[in-house]
């Protein structure tokens, strides 16, 4: 040790010992993230209903829109010239829950974008939650907040590295590994502070229910008015508002659809691309090192 040693640690030994920490959380970070994340395979509890799969796709609103377009095509939800909703008639058999709940407010005169915050259609939407919950397919706050905890983590050890790069430059000490490392704990930190709502189980679904109802696809063409309700709806929850469109444009236009769709851009494709990427993203490129403890990293490693 020197006097000129920042925080009285050789740039070396601090260097080794701290991309030895940064190894450890990282990865245990990950193997506890894709422990919580595996979830419970579909099969195990039966099938999903068009609202499950909505809200697994594109969480609340989605899951909304998928009642609304069934109702729709069933004939019992319409829309008034100052662009509130209206019903049209008793609700079909097999309504679920939040299918009521999107009628009775229809029943009042709501506009579709305050479907979502009524009281009623809330109510729906978290027992639709709960379910998913339960079954292994969705995350609730607490599991969520768990999940960030390892990140916390590795931004605690990232704010350490950065303080001793900042005093050891202040010192007039080499903190070019350092520095280095700090890229690759920043990029961990991002993707494992991106916390999905649904698990792996459901993303497998998801995928599994695109492949076999492609023929649902708004530019496939599909003959909506031989489909049932359920199909309808079950085509909003995989591939989106452009079924609504595709299905009736004159109620998606006239209930402002497109201009809510755009307000919603980027919840289904966040929970996806948070399903697994941030796991491997963190595993290949926060794993190593350039300076992987040998010898030649010398007095500059570490400020």
């Amino acid at each position: 040790m020197t006097p000129s040693d920042t925080w009285g640690i050789p740039g070396p030994v601090f260097l080794r010992w701290y991309l030895l920490l940064a190894v450890v959380v990282v990865v245990g970070a990950i193997v506890h993230r894709r422990r919580m994340l595996e979830g419970t395979p579909v099969a195990v509890h039966g099938g999903l209903g068009p609202q499950q799969v909505a809200f697994l796709n594109g969480g609340d609103q989605l899951a909304v829109w998928a009642a609304l377009g069934g109702l729709r095509h069933a004939g019992v939800v319409g829309v008034r010239p100052d662009r509130r909703l209206t019903t049209g008639g008793p609700l079909p058999a097999g309504a679920t829950p939040v299918d009521q709940a999107v009628h009775h407010a229809a029943s009042r005169g709501l506009h579709t974008r305050e479907l979502a915050a009524d009281e009623w259609v809330r109510r729906a939407v978290d027992e639709l939650r709960d379910d998913l919950v339960r079954r292994g397919l969705a995350l609730d706050q607490e599991r969520r907040r768990t999940l960030r905890r390892g990140a916390l983590l590795v931004g605690f050890l990232l704010a350490i590295g950065i303080v001793r790069t900042v005093t050891g430059l202040f010192n007039d000490r080499p903190t070019g590994w350092l520095l280095l490392s700090l890229f690759p704990l920043g990029l961990a930190f991002v993707l494992l502070n991106r916390v999905p709502w649904r698990t792996r189980a459901a993303t497998a679904a998801l995928n599994d229910m695109r492949r076999r109802h492609a023929w649902l696809r708004p530019d496939a063409g599909p003959a909506y008015a031989t489909y049932g309700p359920t199909e309808v709806a079950l085509g909003v929850a995989l591939f989106g508002t452009a079924t609504l469109w595709t299905m009736d444009p004159g109620f998606a236009e006239q209930a402002e659809i497109q201009r809510q769709a755009l307000g919603h851009t980027g919840g289904a494709s966040t929970g996806t691309s948070c399903g697994g990427g941030p796991t491997a993203g963190g595993a290949s490129s926060c794993g190593g090192s350039s300076c992987g403890g040998g010898g030649g990293c010398g007095g500059g490693c570490g400020g």
